[in-house]
């Protein structure tokens, strides 16, 4: 009996998964088609499905273009008919010189975070958060150098 109530949860949660994931990619929040994707952050089994995703895409086209595809794209979902369902995503674009400064902005406050703590176990979670934004701001400059032109930041979430 535990057995077959675990099994109907788990083909549950794998159909909510499938319907969330495909919803979220053909309707919602469809990858941008001159995008590379830099990050992807996602809170349960896999990205841009069940639970929540941040995806950071980068691209050559202008922040204005990539702007006009999600409205484009929202419309014409809008105008399909299509509901809302178990998925939601919102789609931001920015300029990648804005993305940068945001970063920068975000890097040296950290640091300064770091000089004003003195509890030691505070400092070590610190340290992994500037490494981290370390990281982010160095990915957004190598790309700005390539000649990527904008930050497309898709916010996914479905069933929560």
């Amino acid at each position: 009996m535990v057995g077959s109530a675990i099994a109907f949860i788990c083909v549950i949660l794998l159909l909510a998964d499938i319907k969330c994931a495909y919803d979220i990619e053909n309707w919602w929040a469809p990858l941008y088609p001159n995008g590379e994707t830099v990050r992807v952050e996602y809170d349960l089994f896999r990205a841009r499905a069940l639970g929540e995703t941040y995806l950071y895409m980068t691209s050559t086209d202008d922040a204005e273009t990539a702007k006009q595809f999600y409205r484009d794209t929202r419309l014409a979902t809008l105008n399909a008919g299509k509901t809302r369902g178990l998925a939601w995503s919102e789609s931001f674009v920015v300029t990648l010189e804005q993305a940068v400064a945001a970063a920068e902005t975000n890097y040296d406050a950290l640091l300064k975070e770091l000089d004003e703590v003195t509890h030691e176990e505070s400092r070590k979670e610190l340290a992994v958060e500037i490494s981290s934004a370390k990281d982010w701001l160095e990915k957004l400059l190598r790309r700005l150098d390539d000649g990527a032109r904008s930050l497309i930041t898709i916010s996914s979430a479905c069933g929560t």
